[in-house]
């Protein structure tokens, strides 16, 4: 049965390539010839090979629980006493298994959207659905004549490699996949778009059918780029969140286009303006998530996250090229028919400023974008690999942060179409005053770097302005239905949810800012203990006891107990350890963190001599990033109410 299982992968795959080229001409003679029923049969195409991939899919997850080492993918990314949990992300973990998972995903996210839309949008489908084929069509082609994931070795190994150290971690299990679901998510508004293009039906209604889509896609790389983070600070052991490596800016790029569409697409839908704009803003974001995959497997940006080099990106190259190619040619020759119905009436005013924070948005994603790929166009021209470090990012990024943050708080208060005077003072003066306030009280305290000090001034403006606007709304809602003030607050949050969701995406995203501030004044202690000795810092006291060693089938454990005091109050025994991964025959680091509100006390272990029992203990104080976290849960929060049903009531 082992030696079966990859011979039907292999078919299953094969198959679905072949109905979905199928589906593509299907698709393609039927809108021409105006057959509805053979346009129905590109839908079933469409069906049926998210049938097929998914059983390749499956049989490749059995070969991993069943430890089927005949599959070259399961011997390099899996071993007998790897726990399951990691036999699972195993599927991911590789080059040839994260593309079928992919593939998974994008033909899952294009048969729910064609099942779901297929009666209100009629005339969008059969578009869409030669889209979503054509895209399948690529990555069943790639698994097919290049990466298969079922090549099968001439003898039997014994026991494979087992999966990188750096991924055996339990964000490994959700990090890859939320971003895998908002890179393949954004193919569905990007498939809706082309079929607003090629059938002409450029009203709102391709938006109104893709922007749930779209919202999803946003938030699975929100939260896929928040334990991307998370992950990069308990597993790599620097006490960083964010190194501005080339992969985590492959996945940040999507999130700032589609942040920028999500809020220019509402000026399109009030005024009926921006509609090229928006056109372009879907098409960079999907062309983007394939740039993203593509510098993940092509070799051209060295970082600890992707795959080794292939040749494969050359595909993905290709792919893109024609993908830009055809969707510039069609945006074109639509052009007279995607001009905007207004005019901008008055820069003050609330479409100007989300134009001006779309700018924000996308000039940052062009300012990653040109860093991320510098070094490589610098050995390129000159022969030698110019390196960007995260010190050039945060100098280039921190001024549009500041100005995103402070965006966020003057759209929900400024007018559409012009702002009056008196519109201004009323809903300016306090959030004003509150972040001159906030400022002051952070130069009391002695700060005075620029950033922090604008953070502060952005943070009270911004909540200030969500103040008023959340106290006016609840204020109406008891004036009109008499209702309790939580009962009010709560109704209307759900009953607005869009609106009122994304306040409190924009008060997740303030906490972030604040413990992104707070990361400028971390300090790195470094003491070298014999047992029992003790060192002091700050408020902090440190005791080294001794090691304690532990022996898994998988790895063996070393880890350093350090008692840490506050004063002269014992807090709790830290246990920062060293990993030695048997089958790979590797070293990990993994931290211990004591956390709270004001600041992480961060803990990895140095060098240990054996004979003396010494050891180096790093400690880091990172301060306030506990409300980076804090931050991320509140804007999934926000995320997930905005995608609720609209005019809803929960109490």
């Amino acid at each position: 049965m082992n030696e079966l299982l990859p011979s039907i992968g292999e078919y299953c795959l094969s198959f679905a390539l072949g109905v979905a080229l199928f589906g593509i001409a299907a698709g393609i003679w039927g809108t021409l010839k105006r057959q509805s029923l053979v346009q129905l049969v590109s839908q079933r195409a469409l069906y049926t090979t998210t049938i097929l991939i998914s059983l390749a899919v499956l049989i490749l997850i059995l070969g991993l629980q069943m430890d089927n080492f005949w599959l070259r993918y399961v011997y390099s990314y899996s071993n007998a006493d790897m726990p399951r949990i990691y036999k699972l992300t195993a599927l991911w973990g590789g080059q040839e298994g994260s593309l079928l998972f992919w593939l998974w995903l994008s033909s899952i996210f294009a048969s729910l959207s064609v099942w779901l839309h297929r009666k209100s949008d009629p005339d969008l489908i059969p578009y869409a659905t030669s889209v979503f084929l054509f895209i399948l069509g690529f990555f069943s082609a790639l698994l097919v004549f290049s990466e298969s994931p079922f090549k099968v070795f001439p003898q039997l190994p014994m026991d494979g490699r087992g999966l990188n150290p750096l991924l055996q971690n339990p964000s490994m299990a959700i990090h890859p996949p939320s971003l895998y679901l908002g890179f393949t998510g954004m193919s569905v508004p990007f498939a809706f778009a082309i079929a607003a293009l090629l059938s002409g039906r450029l009203d709102t209604r391709w938006i109104t059918s893709s922007r749930t889509w779209l919202l999803i896609s946003w938030f699975f790389l929100s939260i896929g780029n928040l334990l991307g983070a998370q992950w990069a600070y308990v597993e790599l052991g620097w006490g960083g969140f964010w190194g501005w490596d080339p992969v985590e800016n492959a996945a940040l790029m999507p999130w700032l286009t589609a942040s920028a569409f999500l809020h220019s697409v509402m000026i399109q839908e009030k005024r009926g303006m921006l509609k090229l704009w928006n056109m372009n803003l879907i098409v960079i974001s999907f062309c983007l998530t394939i740039l993203g995959t593509y510098l993940t497997r092509s070799g051209v940006v060295q970082s600890v996250h992707s795959f080794a080099r292939s040749d494969i990106g050359y595909y993905f190259l290709g792919f893109l090229g024609l993908v830009i190619f055809i969707c510039a040619g069609l945006i074109w020759a639509r052009r007279k028919e995607l001009k905007s119905e207004n005019i901008f009436e008055s820069f003050l005013s609330k479409e100007s400023a989300f134009v001006v924070n779309n700018i924000v948005l996308v000039g940052a994603c062009f300012i990653v974008l040109w860093c991320t790929l510098y070094p490589t166009a610098s050995e390129l021209i000159s022969g030698s690999r110019i390196i960007v470090g995260p010190p050039f990012f945060n100098s280039m990024l921190a001024p549009l942060g500041i100005s995103l943050l402070i965006l966020t708080g003057i759209g929900p208060l400024i007018a559409w179409k012009k702002a009056s005077p008196r519109n201004l003072e009323k809903s300016f003066t306090w959030p004003l005053v509150i972040g001159a306030i906030t400022t002051g009280m952070l130069a009391l305290l002695g700060i005075y770097d620029w950033y922090v000090l604008l953070t502060g001034f952005g943070v009270g403006f911004v909540t200030a302005g969500l103040s008023m606007e959340f106290y006016q709304g609840t204020k109406a809602r008891i004036i009109q239905t008499n209702e309790h003030p939580l009962k009010a607050f709560l109704n209307l949050s759900f009953y607005n949810n869009r609106k009122y969701g994304g306040y409190i995406v924009h008060i997740g995203i303030l906490s972030i800012f604040m413990g992104v501030a707070g990361a400028t004044y971390k300090k790195v202690y470094e003491f070298e203990l014999s047992p029992q000795e003790s060192k002091s810092f700050e408020e902090y006291t440190v005791q080294f006891r001794d090691f304690e060693e532990r022996e898994n089938t998988n790895q063996v454990e070393t880890y350093g107990l350090v008692d840490l005091y506050i004063g002269d109050q014992f807090i709790e025994t830290m246990k920062p350890a060293r990993f030695f991964y048997k089958a790979q025959e590797q070293p990990s680091t993994e931290v211990a963190i004591y956390s709270r509100l004001k600041e992480d006390v961060y803990f990895t272990l140095g060098s240990i001599e054996p004979s003396t029992r010494r050891t180096k203990i790093h400690v880091t104080l990172n301060p306030m990033v506990s409300f980076l976290w804090i931050g991320g849960l509140i804007l999934i929060f926000g995320a997930i109410i905005s995608m609720l049903p609209r005019k809803m009531k929960v109490l």
